[in-house]
């Protein structure tokens, strides 16, 4: 069992954040797009990660067990949504192989977005996180989708927010 502390992601952890997102996208997706995407060096993706936690365009949550990224979640919070959805979006929510199981992802989407409506996009081939954000209350809407950098298709997945009841109902 992996013992994870999460914290909020700063400005130098951007290289790593783009290190552990390779690794996460070789462990996930090799055999299912193109080598070629999943080659790219995690250099690459620096400037990426760095603006995004630098802007706070995205909120980037980190697990770390010892001094190893183990996950990482990253949400949005949109002034105006899109029509029907709710203004979170969960863009990242990567776990290393051996950490998957163990509960880590679900600390790591409760630390992302509580309660909170949220919605994001799942490839159709990945299973295993269709049922896992299944589990957590969130179901398929609309169509499948192209994604253009993998050739995959996707589906946006929304949850609605917790419902709490008024005082005195059950």
């Amino acid at each position: 069992m992996i013992i994870a502390r999460l914290a909020t992601a700063r400005v130098e952890d951007a290289p790593a954040v783009a290190a552990f997102q390779t690794l996460a996208w070789q462990q996930t997706y090799r055999g299912l797009i193109d080598d070629a995407l999943l080659d790219v060096p995690a250099s690459s993706r620096v400037d990426r990660w760095t603006e995004r936690i630098r802007s706070g365009s995205r909120t980037v949550t980190i697990a770390w067990a010892a001094s190893a990224i183990v996950g990482v979640a990253s949400t949005s919070v949109e002034d105006s949504p899109r029509a029907g959805l709710p203004p979170r979006e969960l863009h990242t929510l990567y776990l290393r192989r051996d950490a998957q199981g163990a509960g880590l992802g679900s600390r790591l989407l409760h630390a992302a977005i509580g309660d909170d409506a949220a919605h994001l996009l799942v490839f159709e081939v990945n299973r295993r996180a269709r049922r896992f954000y299944a589990h957590h209350g969130f179901a398929p809407v609309g169509g499948t989708l192209l994604d253009p950098g993998t050739g995959l298709t996707e589906r946006r997945w929304v949850r609605p927010g917790r419902v709490i009841a008024a005082p005195g109902q059950a």
